[in-house]
């Protein structure tokens, strides 16, 4: 799967540069804030320490002494990756965003902000559907500059439903897939994912066969997802995830 930093790797390549330098910490963001337009490609004489090494391109911070031609910041010319990315998709569905008390709503802003700082780290936010969204969750997402899909309804269309008592164990997380999740923080046991209404197969994650091993913060499940579509098997990105 090409995921944004493989194109912005595929973009460089193609005009010999092989080192690049930017405040942005992340290979997979930079690619992102390139493509929106947030940074453009300054050429100079640029110097620092290696960050992060990616597919023969290296991207370099503050200090050291890794020489770049290239710098991705305010200024210089705006380029298109050609970034093309929709699926797999996660949904997150706030349908019971009502039955939350003050304090779990304010949890699941953070889970939910979590989960987009996550996703751009491993795909983008076109990856990523907000429905039955509430307001408050919309509003907050755009001043993160959140470009995904915001559904005021339930989200329409071939699906699974990630669910700690859906029917089947979820072996691996699929490319082509879309998966929904609850938006849910239930501090006293009383919510539950089929509350939604949706009539889809429900599955479940485990770790040591039990679904209780499995956190259910949505930022932890998102990582789960993107480690297992990077190679990862379940049970080690669930491992990785706790930690």
């Amino acid at each position: 799967m090409k995921i944004p930093k493989d194109f912005l790797v595929d973009f460089l390549k193609s005009k010999n540069i092989t080192t690049i330098k930017s405040r942005e910490r992340n290979l997979n963001k930079l690619a992102i804030k390139l493509q929106r337009g947030n940074l453009k490609l300054q050429k100079g004489e640029f110097k620092g320490e290696i960050i992060e090494e990616y597919e023969g391109l290296k991207l370099i911070g503050k200090g050291g002494d890794e020489l770049s031609g290239w710098y991705a910041g305010k200024k210089g010319e705006q380029i298109d990756l050609g970034i093309k990315l929709e699926y797999p998709k996660l949904v997150i569905d706030y349908g019971l965003w009502d039955y939350h008390s003050e304090h779990e709503k304010w949890l699941l802003k953070k889970q939910t902000l979590l989960t987009l700082q996550i996703i751009r780290e491993h795909l983008w936010d076109r990856n990523l559907v907000l429905a039955s969204c509430p307001k408050e969750i919309s509003e907050f997402v755009k001043q993160w500059d959140f470009f995904g899909d915001i559904l005021i309804n339930k989200f329409i269309g071939d699906a699974v439903v990630l669910d700690p008592h859906g029917e089947v164990v979820l072996k691996k997380f699929e490319q082509n897939k879309v998966y929904i999740l609850g938006g849910i923080v239930d501090k006293s046991n009383r919510m539950r994912t089929k509350e939604l209404g949706y009539n889809l197969k429900g599955v479940r994650l485990e770790l040591m066969g039990k679904s209780s091993n499995v956190p259910d913060r949505l930022n932890i499940i998102t990582k789960v997802m993107c480690l297992s579509l990077n190679g990862e098997s379940l049970e080690t990105a669930i491992q990785q995830s706790r930690s």
